[in-house]
């Protein structure tokens, strides 16, 4: 953006928001292959319908594809028309979007740690569902957190007459939001490590576990690295004074950055699901529940076995019927 404080926003060109020329090659290239990944994986989502969180890569696609979209809209409109919310538009998207990229690796741990009762100890707050929850809504907060700061900081951009306090009240805003989604994603990683290299992993062994934590730990580490970048480059907004000096080294206007710290680790992050699609790795629902039980129900047939061994002279009524049919049905799935 210009010294000048006061301007018309709609007649800004796309080189007033960016400091740099956006090029329409790059633009255009990533537009491309976030839509042909959203294609393929939520076809191969389809085919294996029981693993439809899968669907979250796809969505995240979509949306990084619209903001790509509206960034060659405004590359294309800049000086004929205004770019302002289409400017808009592609931060919002391309900020937001990765963190649906959590929201599905939150559930596929949940998934493997399904398979793997025995690795929760009988705590209940380490069950599948209670993690997949707890960090989605984490996750769902930061959300909402940088959605607020990115609407202060685009409400008073687009003023014509910007409110520096108000601008970096809005990047600090969204900074938090950003740091609430990095802590949550690092206490995560913690987890899941700690999961994975548990003895009682249902998984261990199997070639198709190994090849999804790899990519699994492949795609995280390239959220690292957006995220990282996206978390210094809104201290940097938060810290400098609005407009920045001229001889500041700012990274938010630096193109090369951009598509090598955000669109390119997004790509390889969301690519990784068409080689490592947990739908084609992981077993079916079905032979999940036959195979693993709910630590709660672990629980109660332990209770229930000891409560038979004090009283194998007098078994209670139905009591031990009750755990003959549990094993019963249990039995086969171990097989």
């Amino acid at each position: 953006m210009s010294e000048e404080q006061q301007y018309d926003v709609n007649e800004l060109t796309i080189y007033d928001f960016f400091e740099y020329w956006p090029t329409m090659g790059l633009a255009a290239t990533a537009l491309a292959l976030y839509a042909v990944i959203a294609l393929v994986v939520g076809l191969m989502t389809e085919k294996r319908r029981s693993y439809r969180f899968v669907h979250l890569i796809t969505v995240t696609c979509l949306c990084e594809a619209g903001g790509y979209a509206a960034l060659v809209y405004a590359i294309d409109q800049s000086g004929k028309t205004s770019v302002f919310n289409a400017y808009v538009a592609m931060q919002v998207l391309i900020i937001l979007a990765p963190n649906l990229i959590q929201a599905a690796m939150y559930w596929l741990a949940a998934w493997c740690w399904s398979f793997s009762p025995d690795s929760c100890g009988g705590r209940k707050r380490l069950r599948g569902w209670v993690i997949t929850t707890t960090f989605a809504g984490a996750d769902l907060f930061a959300i909402i957190v940088q959605a607020a700061g990115i609407s202060i900081w685009a409400s008073s951009q687009s003023s014509g007459n910007p409110d520096q306090d108000q601008i970096r009240l809005g990047c600090g805003i969204t900074l938090a939001g950003l740091a609430i989604q990095l802590i949550c994603f690092i206490a995560f990683t913690v987890l899941t490590i700690w999961t994975h290299r548990h003895p009682s992993n249902g998984l261990t062994g199997k070639a198709e576990t190994r090849k999804l934590f790899i990519g699994l730990y492949f795609g995280m580490a390239m959220l690292y690295i957006r995220n990282l970048f996206r978390f210094v480059e809104f201290v940097q907004a938060t810290v400098l004074e609005w407009p920045p000096p001229d001889d500041t080294y700012v990274l938010s206007e630096q193109q090369v950055l951009f598509y090598t710290l955000d669109t390119l680790p997004i790509l390889l992050s969301v690519a990784t699901y068409i080689l490592v699609h947990p739908g084609f790795l992981l077993p079916e629902p079905s032979a999940k529940k036959g195979q693993v039980a709910d630590v709660e129900e672990g629980e109660q047939q332990q209770q229930q076995h000891g409560a038979g061994k004090k009283g194998q002279g007098e078994p209670s009524e139905g009591s031990s019927d009750a755990f003959q049919v549990s094993v019963i049905e249990e039995e086969p799935a171990r097989v």
